[in-house]
């Protein structure tokens, strides 16, 4: 447990930082007590909550108060920072939570000292740290504060999940709150400061008949795979390039749909260059018959071929597996023969 792993510590021109040690508890108290109002807006507010932690600590489960070289009042402590909930082997994360604690808060100390904290969890065990490839942090998408320091620190925000902990507001009134969460990976490390999210481009081709099955397809797929639709017949009148422009303007990429031909190849090729795309690698589905032989003698024949037959209605498990193919699709670089979806 705690004394067979051994402390961890690091040190700043401003903070220092160290895991708990029994000792902390009554200065932790004050620095919680002190910082209660501002505190119970987004956590729960337990000046006692130390003593929960000291025995849980090992390995894959950390806690770091943050001291002040230069102390005001009644304590040193600028903030505590658990990184805990280690996942080992092919995985190697863990999650990271934090507080700051007055009079220290909003004057950059916290700031240094968890960057010293991120820096120990990325460290190698071997050498006096966590040894972790990852740490994760959950905020509230109203704690702007919060989600701008860890954007100072070079934290990328990953994702959004609804409902994720029962917690209480300014009030005192319990709810499920959303949270944002906000990912480093140890070989970023030291980052850049507010670096950009690290979203992925998803790029499909539609094609088939003008019609409202095809068009009902594309949309389909670009709601499932969370990106705008682009259709060709609305961009017309705007010039052949206006449809390029505007994916090449989208950073999630895009569904693009039109009624495409063999000699519609290379134009649509140079517009996907134009974005920045290799062709081979943005799948093609085809809304036809079904039939291979005619998808492979119409369709533009540039990336990954995928078939869908003409449907009246969609049940919502074809429009799940359809979504999933796609996916499979997009790590696809190389054409092969087409396939059903």
């Amino acid at each position: 447990m705690f004394a067979e792993t051994g402390p961890l510590a690091a040190g700043g021109d401003r903070v220092r930082v160290a895991t708990v040690r029994e000792q902390d508890i009554a200065r932790y108290r004050r620095a919680v007590g002190q910082s209660r109002q501002r505190l119970a807006r987004w956590n729960p507010v337990d000046p006692d909550d130390l003593g929960r932690h000291l025995p849980l600590q090992s390995r894959d489960y950390r806690t770091f108060l943050l001291h002040a070289l230069a102390p005001e009042g009644e304590h040193d402590i600028v903030g505590k920072v658990n990184i805990v909930n280690a996942v080992r082997g092919r995985f190697e994360s863990a999650a990271m939570g934090y507080d700051a604690y007055d009079p220290y808060a909003g004057r950059g100390l916290f700031a240094a000292g968890l960057r010293l904290v991120v820096g120990l969890a990325f460290i190698p065990e071997a050498t006096g740290g966590m040894g972790l490839h990852r740490v994760a942090a959950t905020v509230q998408p109203g704690n702007v504060r919060s989600a701008g320091l860890l954007r100072s620190l070079g934290f990328r925000r990953e994702g959004f999940s609804p409902r994720m902990l029962w917690l209480p507001d300014a009030t005192g009134s319990d709810a499920w709150r959303d949270h944002d969460s906000y990912v480093m990976l140890r070989d970023e490390w030291p980052a850049r400061p507010y670096a950009t999210a690290r979203g992925r481009r998803v790029v499909v081709l539609v094609n088939g008949a003008v019609g409202p099955g095809t068009t009902s397809l594309a949309r389909e797929l670009a709601v499932e795979l969370a990106v705008p639709l682009f259709a060709r017949e609305v961009m017309a009148e705007s010039g052949p390039d206006a449809l390029w422009a505007l994916l090449a303007d989208s950073p999630v990429g895009g569904v693009v749909v039109g009624s495409f031909g063999p000699d519609d190849a290379r134009r649509v090729a140079e517009g996907l260059r134009r974005c920045g795309l290799d062709p081979v690698t943005v799948p093609e589905v085809w809304h036809g018959s079904g039939r291979d032989d005619e998808a492979s003698a119409l369709a533009l024949g540039l990336g990954q071929l995928l078939v869908a037959e003409t449907v009246d209605s969609v049940d919502p498990f074809d429009r799940a597996r359809r979504a999933d193919i796609v996916r499979i699709a997009l790590q696809v670089s190389v054409p092969s023969p087409a396939s059903e979806i």
